[in-house]
């Protein structure tokens, strides 16, 4: 450690112990190699959780993947809303072609960070549009509440601090002011182009976001398929807002964590889930 009274720059040592500290932690990150219906996606790793997240693509939503390899065709435009590190988001450009577009959305900074450096590792820079800010159901800046400054960590929420399943608020790691859009608004202004696939998983402000897309879901260009996660007490209200804008139901699956609360025999509205809807 570096001691100073703010008064000296870096000496000519602690430069080069400074540098030889960045090159050695570049040297231990982690490349994780994913085979993909015989392409390769690479993740660089700086945390355990890194990694597991896509070493563990197949199986943690294994429905998402089933979805993604069904639905997903060359030149679609894909947003992925609360994108962590990019799992889903790389595996859809990879099957969009050169023609298409993932629109991630990621507020968490840290999680954003490891996303960008994941797009960079696949060379997919052009073909992933990266926004590290929220979405919702009104513009405006809100506080962006973090579980933990993780990477790859999830449960952060976006104007409140509820924990999801309890009621109850969590004690923030760090917190900031974190400005909130509308997807019809940014569709509306020409930032981004009308989605033709959805998926939105940010552990609890779903409804919002829906809410914020609720002139796209109910237009002529809406999105052939939408994928929402269900959180436990946003079973009935996301299903019921769908309906309205014209959205029936076309199957749920569980995550690996979900089958395994089913399967010790907790109730099925007291496991969170995600829920596929095309238009009816």
């Amino acid at each position: 450690m570096f001691a100073s009274d703010g008064s000296r720059y870096l000496s000519r040592r602690e430069r080069f112990v400074m540098r030889l500290m960045t090159s050695v932690r570049k040297r231990l990150q982690v490349v994780v190699r994913l085979s993909d219906h015989g392409r390769t996606a690479r993740y660089v790793c700086e945390t355990p959780m890194d990694a597991q997240r896509p070493l563990s693509l197949w199986i943690k939503e294994a429905g998402t993947m089933a979805w993604i390899d069904a639905e997903v065709r060359p030149g679609d435009v894909f947003m992925d809303v609360g994108a962590n590190v990019g799992i889903y988001s790389i595996a859809a450009a990879l099957r969009i072609g050169a023609g298409g577009v993932v629109y991630a959305f990621e507020p968490h900074k840290v999680n954003a960070l490891a996303l960008m450096r994941n797009v960079e590792a696949n060379g997919l820079q052009e073909r992933i549009h990266v926004f590290a800010c929220a979405l919702s159901d009104a513009e405006g800046l809100l506080r962006f509440n973090y579980q933990t400054l993780g990477s790859a960590s999830s449960g952060s929420q976006f104007g409140h601090r509820r924990l999801l399943g309890v009621g109850d608020d969590f004690m923030p790691a760090a917190s900031e002011m974190v400005y909130g859009s509308r997807v019809d608004a940014l569709i509306d202004n020409g930032t981004i182009r009308a989605p033709t696939l959805v998926k939105i998983d940010v552990d609890g402000n779903e409804l919002a976001i829906l809410r914020g897309m609720a002139r796209l879901l109910r237009g002529d260009d809406r999105p052939r398929a939408v994928q929402v996660e269900l959180n436990v007490g946003e079973h009935e209200s996301v299903s019921a807002f769908m309906r309205e804008c014209g959205y029936g139901l076309v199957t749920r699956h569980d995550t690996h964590e979900g089958s395994q609360a089913r399967a010790r025999g907790e109730a099925a509205e007291a496991i969170a889930h995600n829920a596929i809807f095309a238009p009816a």
